[in-house]
């Protein structure tokens, strides 16, 4: 009986308390109308000149995070994610997965000891989102709920509706 309840007081003071887990906090672009949940830990380095969007640090273990907008040239979502792989591969990045859709793309590529995962989705406008992260390889598996919360989070605002996937 001893033992059960230092047990349960070791672990309420070593469990964080449920707000401390949950500090995510919202995102909003208005020029491209898209929101994305920016995870604990990231501070905002810098918002781009002109509203497309921002870039994220995290101090803790040195990820990056940029969120920003784009109008694809021919107004083709499809194509204008073919287009940012394209960028990444000129920038030496091993493309490791690309799954393409008309309403939404996930991409991810390594080079040296970085690694990153991008997602994009379409816009009402036309327009798409996409959100960037780039991490240390050590830190692959401590990133794959982020990466899930934020793949789930990127959506338009509440005016535009896309159709359905």
């Amino acid at each position: 009986m001893r033992r059960a309840f230092f047990a349960f007081a070791l672990l309420a003071v070593l469990a964080p308390p449920a707000a401390a887990q949950d500090d995510w906090h919202p995102y909003a672009n208005p020029r491209f109308g898209y929101t994305i949940d920016i995870p604990p830990g990231f501070e905002m380095r810098q918002q781009s000149d002109n509203g497309d969007g921002a870039s994220f640090h995290a101090d803790d273990n040195g990820a990056t995070l940029t969120v920003f907008g784009s109008h694809p040239s021919d107004g083709d979502f499809e194509t204008d994610v073919a287009e940012h792989i394209g960028y990444e591969k000129q920038d030496q990045w091993r493309i490791l997965f690309s799954r393409i859709t008309p309403v939404w793309a996930s991409f991810s590529g390594a080079r040296d000891r970085e690694v990153f995962y991008a997602r994009a989705i379409a816009l009402c406008d036309g327009s798409a989102a996409y959100f960037r992260l780039q991490y240390r390889k050590t830190k692959l598996t401590s990133f794959d709920g982020v990466i899930s919360r934020m793949a789930e989070a990127l959506r338009p605002s509440e005016n535009c509706q896309q159709a359905p996937d």
